[in-house]
């Protein structure tokens, strides 16, 4: 789950930059949740509760705490230095002061729909959570998945099923042309005849994992240390 957050004490531009965003998780099965503030005390109240966002949209020009002195104690106070920033204001001169807090990008009121999207993407490209399509062939058609739906692939000779959250496919490939297309969406090739999407692992034990739907998978010998130091590395990074 990609998660934004929206501060900004007009309310006008809350819904307009919110709308944006969920039409386009909508048009594009990405998995993407918004958080609307409308004040600096709110948004660092809910940080310091332990709640994290992947993206902000935050005003600079906010009453009490401004956005820049937000970004401040995002970076040193609460020591969060993965949150990608982007400020939104109806002035540029505010350059210098964004230095120290490294906005991705700054947005010029009116914002357009075209910005929001291009920096939501960015986000989600910076955080590895941009979701993407699997696509597969069956005979002569070829078809599309969205990766987000996709628990596991199981190699069967020539054969790849496919277990989303839905349904089942089963098509003519090899698995390791599958793990090129998903690898950079967080699975893991846990045995030679599995792939599974890490999102919907339940359990971690060193030999195998329990999936969402109750499945379990072995994970080869061969494959132990580097399966156990991939799911460190995702921990680390907040993959969900």
């Amino acid at each position: 789950m990609f998660r934004v957050a929206i501060c900004d004490d007009e309310q006008v531009i809350c819904s307009q930059i919110e709308n944006v965003i969920l039409k386009y998780a909508a048009e594009n099965n990405e998995r993407i949740e918004t958080q609307v503030f409308y004040s600096g005390e709110e948004l660092i109240r809910f940080v310091e509760c332990g709640e994290g966002f992947d993206l902000l949209f935050l005003d600079i020009e906010l009453k009490l705490i401004n956005g820049v002195e937000v970004g401040r104690r995002i970076r040193e106070e609460l020591d969060n230095q993965t949150m990608q920033i982007v400020y939104v204001s109806g002035k540029d001169t505010y350059f210098r002061d964004l230095f120290d807090v490294r906005p991705m990008h700054f947005l010029q009121k009116p914002v357009s729909e075209e910005d929001i999207i291009k920096d939501t993407r960015l986000g989600m490209k910076l955080s590895n959570k941009l979701g993407g399509i699997f696509v597969f062939r069956k005979g002569h058609e070829t078809y599309r998945k969205p990766v987000g739906d996709i628990l596991y692939f199981e190699s069967n000779n020539r054969e790849v099923k496919m277990v989303t959250c839905d349904d089942e496919e089963v098509f003519y490939g090899k698995l390791d042309d599958v793990y090129e297309q998903v690898a950079k969406y967080h699975f893991m090739y846990i045995h030679k005849s599995y792939i599974v999407n890490y999102t919907y692992v339940k359990r971690f034990l060193y030999s195998e994992v329990t999936m969402s739907n109750m499945e379990v998978l072995p994970i080869s010998q061969a494959r132990r240390k580097m399966i156990r130091e991939m799911q460190l590395k995702f921990e680390k990074e907040g993959v969900l």
